[in-house]
């Protein structure tokens, strides 16, 4: 029995050594998330000489502003750490999901693993955003009002900085009375997870 426990501790060891070059906090290396269904190891791109290419490397979006860190002032911002945390104690344990408002073809391509997808588009269509609604937990009362006791906690995120899908789809959620303290909003969105090498699934 010792020597089994041996090997798994050393196989378990020698997983989590395969991560230490490059951490995410000095105490954490790598995290698990589920991803339809399937477990998906969460780290860093251990390549130090690793360079971002594509549209997520461009500086610059014609026409499009920088976001500002406090979006509302009821909204939590959090950046990457603030995420993974929450993905694994929420989003693990089905008390909160992660919401890629990107379209669909962008999430198809790639998106943060846990990951669902909501085209921000959709909070132009009544129905769509009732249903959506109804899957967080809330529940549409006969005088119209809005039951949220039993609501889920979302994050939500974009393209980036510079992206305001996130905060215009957050001020469509107030408005029709969703809890400020049952959602959050990642700023950085896909190109800084990208920027900091995190691990990304196909769809």
């Amino acid at each position: 029995m010792k020597i089994i426990a041996f090997i798994v501790l050393c196989v378990v060891s020698a997983a989590a050594g395969k991560y230490d070059k490059v951490k995410i906090t000095p105490d954490m290396a790598s995290i698990y998330v589920y991803h339809k269904g399937k477990a998906v190891k969460v780290h860093r791109i251990q390549d130090t000489k690793h360079k971002l290419t594509g549209e997520y490397a461009r500086v610059y979006r014609p026409g499009k502003d920088i976001q500002p860190i406090k979006m509302h002032k009821d909204i939590q911002t959090i950046a990457e750490v603030e995420l993974l945390k929450f993905m694994k104690t929420k989003g693990n344990k089905k008390k909160g999901l992660l919401v890629d408002l990107r379209p669909k073809t962008a999430y198809q391509k790639e998106s943060i693993p846990s990951a669902v997808n909501i085209p921000a588009k959709v909070k132009d269509n009544k129905a769509k955003v009732e249903k959506i609604l109804k899957v967080l937990g809330a529940k549409r009362l006969a005088d119209g009002s809005l039951d949220t006791s039993k609501v889920m906690e979302v994050a939500f995120y974009c393209n980036g900085l510079w992206c305001d899908k996130s905060s215009e789809f957050i001020k469509v959620f107030l408005a029709l009375g969703y809890p400020a303290d049952k959602m959050y909003y990642y700023r950085g969105g896909f190109q800084m997870w990208k920027i900091l090498g995190f691990t990304t699934v196909t769809n």
